[in-house]
């Protein structure tokens, strides 16, 4: 794990913007002894937000929309990979059985 200094350098934001996004909660970072330490997929973060406000030119006012949809995103694929582990346990029937109603219920045109 990273600390802000060591995060903001590598990703190559200020300081006081890295303690900005993290006041409007756009990064959550770990707290340990008084200092916030930075996972991989917080870094990974951050280099989406400088992504999307740098190159896309997406505002601050938009930004917390387009981050929470993002996350939506991530947690429904996240849902959808639980979903069919799960499928991956039943017994082949049930398998068939769930693969069948997915084809009538999503045509192939549709499921591309």
């Amino acid at each position: 794990m990273l600390g802000l200094d060591e995060v903001a350098g590598l990703v190559g934001v200020r300081r006081t913007e890295l303690t900005a996004w993290i006041e409007q909660r756009w990064i959550l970072p770990v707290e340990e002894d008084g200092q916030w330490r930075f996972a991989d997929v917080d870094v990974a973060r951050i280099r989406l937000i400088v992504e999307l406000r740098q190159e896309l030119d997406i505002g601050a006012d938009a930004l917390p929309v387009v981050l929470s949809l993002l996350d939506q995103v991530h947690a429904l694929r996240r849902g959808l990979r639980d979903v069919c582990d799960a499928v991956a346990t039943l017994p082949e029937e049930h398998r068939d059985a769930v693969r069948r109603y997915l084809e009538r219920r999503y045509p192939s045109e549709e499921r591309g």
